[in-house]
């Protein structure tokens, strides 16, 4: 039987986690740079074009508009080792660590071509198998959309194998995956009239509500014996005093620097047996 996912359970653990402290504007803060060059700058490139092309006319939009949207997309890829840093500041947050915004910043840089060849690869496969048809390169894009989190639990994982990993443990629960993130539709609309600015809250909303959903299918992965808890970057001790391992592991997240273990500090929502989900 399916380990069930809790999507309300999840998005409600989610809010109260950033609103506590107002955690949502510290982490709008650190993010802030990481989304605007990924996305946002070419936003506003785009608004100035269409300006100017109400001015000077379509010729002028055209060949005024190729090298900045060149550029721009330079620049996206560039921020791609940033923007999986910033999905492994969210799981550090919520794991209890309170990373401060530098750290984010150090781990893009630290391992910027381990990064970059995952979102890179990542990007690639999505887009192979949209060129069958849409609906594929969909699932498939769920398939693969957590392997961000993944590679900076265990950056010591090939990119190829952060994704394989993120295949196996979303098997299953792609359309959960789909339908979760379908659930911020109403807040995406909301975004956009207010030109963005209501993203200061619905950014880390979503990226929390993702880190915790991830910290779900990992623990069910390590439970229902998937994927081994090496994999994540989680280190099985046996218990002290003895020479072999057992079942019962204490887990050490060897990249935490804290005797804080993220088992001890997230509490996933209870699974909801009345609510099976859309699977495939």
């Amino acid at each position: 039987m399916n380990f069930i996912l809790n999507r309300t359970a999840i998005k409600g653990e989610a809010r109260n986690f950033i609103s506590q402290n107002t955690r949502w504007w510290k982490m709008t803060l650190a993010t802030l740079l990481v989304y605007f060059f990924s996305g946002g700058i070419s936003y506003c490139f785009s608004f100035v074009s269409n300006i100017r092309n109400g001015f000077f006319g379509s010729y002028n939009y055209y060949q005024q508009s190729m090298p900045i949207s060149f550029s721009t997309n330079i620049i996206a890829i560039l921020m791609i080792p940033f923007s999986i840093a910033a999905a492994g500041y969210y799981l550090n947050h919520i794991r209890g660590f309170n990373p401060q915004w530098q750290s984010l910043y150090k781990e893009g840089f630290d391992r910027f071509g381990k990064y970059l060849l995952t979102g890179f690869l990542t990007y690639l496969f999505t887009v192979l198998w949209s060129l069958l048809f849409i609906i594929p390169g969909i699932v498939m894009g769920f398939a693969y959309s957590q392997a961000k989190y993944i590679i900076h639990d265990n950056p010591g994982l090939d990119s190829t194998e952060a994704i394989k990993i993120s295949k196996i443990i979303t098997k299953g629960y792609k359309g959960d995956l789909f339908m979760l993130y379908l659930s911020f539709f109403g807040w995406y609309i909301l975004t956009g009239l207010t030109a963005g600015i209501l993203g200061i809250y619905v950014v880390p909303y979503v990226e929390t509500t993702s880190a915790m959903y991830y910290e779900n299918l990992k623990r069910n992965a390590i439970d229902t014996g998937l994927v081994a808890p090496e994999a994540f970057g989680i280190i099985p001790q046996a218990p002290y005093g003895t020479n072999q391992q057992h079942d019962n592991f204490n887990y050490e997240n060897p990249y935490s620097r804290t005797d804080v273990s993220p088992e001890d500090t997230f509490k996933p929502g209870d699974p909801d047996n009345n609510n099976h989900g859309t699977n495939f």
